[in-house]
């Protein structure tokens, strides 16, 4: 079945350990995808250290917030290595933001905001007076940590992961710059864009989410239509709407 994406070229932008499924997904529908990682997913600035002195620990907390795939990534082997020796005293409940990150947890949740926005999260999360872990990447503020705090929550903060700009080669350049359709999955990936090609896009330009097309339009970017959902199939129904109005 045709669509709208068929032979049009999309540039993706999100880190090469995340680009597969996204690209998988596009070259199914037809599109012509041009690869410029902008992102890449690295340790803390000290390894882990403090991630991983937290998580052995995570008995101590009565939940675990998770706000990302990334963040989940680095806190689901601490939960599955204690399932499989069987000698946690306690687990924690799991909170996450959105399905994806749910998944990636491993591990049932309490409770999963839909959509995929911390904000959601926040308004959902009820009141108590225990302990509570946020796992977060190094760009993330401090809002959600400061709301579940506000209904009476001790809470911790660690920060599992870094996300770090790359600059594209000017190979890159100039087919990313050439194609049809942008695909901005963050606001770190519309940041890193601004770095590297200022405020020259393709004809479209599509966000994921109303945090990534804010950050975008703050840049000087001109967002052509925003996903409603924070998946990648929202994103691509979204680019193949626009594309095709």
């Amino acid at each position: 079945m045709s669509n709208s994406l068929e032979g049009r070229s999309v540039v993706i932008t999100r880190s090469i350990a995340q680009n597969e499924s996204l690209r998988r997904l596009l070259e199914a529908r037809g599109a012509r995808v041009v690869e410029v990682p902008l992102i890449a997913v690295v340790e803390p600035d000290d390894e882990g250290r403090e991630r991983d002195e937290v998580l052995q620990r995570f008995e101590d907390f009565d939940w675990i917030v998770v706000t990302s795939p990334n963040g989940a990534d680095r806190v689901a082997p601490f939960l599955s290595a204690a399932h499989a020796a069987g000698d946690a005293k306690r687990f924690p409940l799991l909170a996450a933001v959105g399905e994806a990150t749910a998944r990636s947890v491993g591990t049932p949740v309490a409770l999963c905001a839909e959509p995929a926005r911390s904000d959601v999260l926040a308004q959902q999360f009820p009141e108590g007076s225990g302990s509570v872990l946020v796992v977060q990447g190094n760009l993330a503020d401090n809002q959600l940590s400061d709301d579940i705090e506000a209904k009476g929550w001790a809470v911790t903060r660690v920060v599992a992961y870094r996300t770090v700009h790359l600059r594209p080669t000017k190979e890159m350049m100039l087919p990313a710059l050439s194609a049809d359709v942008l695909l901005l999955a963050s606001g770190s990936a519309a940041t890193a864009w601004f770095d590297a090609f200022g405020a020259s896009t393709p004809p479209y330009v599509v966000a994921m989410g109303p945090s990534t097309a804010k950050v975008a339009v703050n840049l000087g970017l001109e967002v052509s239509a925003i996903a409603s959902e924070q998946t990648l199939d929202s994103l691509i129904e979204t680019a193949e709407r626009v594309i095709s109005q």
